[in-house]
């Protein structure tokens, strides 16, 4: 094979051009390098690239009849540990494009085995992903940071997941879901934002900003945006990441353990977190809305 198969899927959304995009490649038999993959993710230019190689020795209906792969994801600039839209849009093409009817979908990646169950009827998928519960912390440990991103809304407390390196800023819970939604940060200054001094330089790779969403719009659990510029997102849409950090804390705060959550992003879309000892299970839509080939990959 001389070409690469791609495809773009809009994770945690029901409809086209909603939710989180992601691309999607499935890794011919010759493999890709590092650098391919990376360059690749440089092209699609989304938030993440997805690449799914067969675990074992690769077979041309592998995609279609396995069900354990390698996941990794690319960011336009850098791989990341963790990505929950592309694992879901990973588990939609296995699914819905390669005609895969595995129950149980495994991958193998850099935070350990995730495991999908694909619901076809329902053209949803539910992810079992680590649980990265985050730490209530000094605001004044973040001042300047989040300053920028509550763009002049009420803050009330913050909490920062050391596994993933992720910042929770809590909003007041008067903060309207307008209001949330009508933040303009200046992403650009946020990596260049003084922390507290004991802090390593890359302490910080992701701010979660978020709020109540009892008794607003939808009647959501939780309100969320997150950006991310430290990775080469300025703003991502949607985050199934973050609601492993997000989830545990709205648990904690709202003595549940099952929380449905809003990404209040231009695209936005829905997510429902079930909150577990260690594990959080996140479950939502995909749609597929690209198919095509990358060629020049291996001249």
């Amino acid at each position: 094979m001389s070409t690469v198969p791609v495809y773009t899927v809009d994770s945690f959304s029901r409809e086209a051009f909603r939710g989180n995009p992601c691309a999607v490649c499935l890794v011919p038999k010759q493999g890709l390098s590092n650098e391919q993959m990376q360059n690749i993710a440089a092209e699609m230019n989304i938030s993440e690239t997805a690449f799914i190689t067969q675990e074992d020795e690769f077979s041309e209906d592998g995609f279609k009849t396995k069900s354990a792969f390698n996941l990794r994801w690319f960011t336009p600039m850098v791989e990341v540990n963790l990505c929950g839209h592309g694992t879901m849009a990973a588990a939609a093409i296995l699914e819905s494009v390669c005609g895969n009817a595995t129950k149980d979908l495994c991958f193998s990646t850099l935070s350990g085995v995730l495991h999908v169950k694909p619901d076809p009827d329902a053209r949803s998928y539910c992810m079992d992903l680590p649980k990265n519960a985050p730490v209530d912390d000094d605001v004044d440990n973040y001042r300047a940071l989040i300053e920028i991103v509550a763009d002049g809304l009420p803050v009330v407390g913050c909490a920062y997941s050391a596994t993933t390196k992720k910042l929770l800023v809590r909003l007041d819970d008067s903060v309207t879901r307008e209001q949330l939604e009508s933040i303009r940060p200046d992403t650009a200054a946020m990596p260049k934002a003084t922390i507290a001094p004991h802090f390593e330089a890359t302490h910080v790779k992701g701010v979660i900003v978020t709020t109540s969403g009892a008794n607003k719009p939808g009647n959501y659990d939780a309100l969320s945006r997150y950006f991310a510029p430290w990775v080469g997102i300025s703003e991502d849409p949607v985050t199934g990441s973050a609601h492993t950090v997000l989830g545990p804390y709205w648990a904690g705060v709202l003595g549940k353990s099952t929380i449905s959550a809003r990404q209040c992003s231009r695209r936005g879309g829905d997510l429902i977190a079930d909150i577990s000892e260690d594990r959080v299970r996140i479950s939502g839509h995909a749609t597929v809305v690209l198919r095509g080939e990358l060629s020049g990959v291996f001249q």
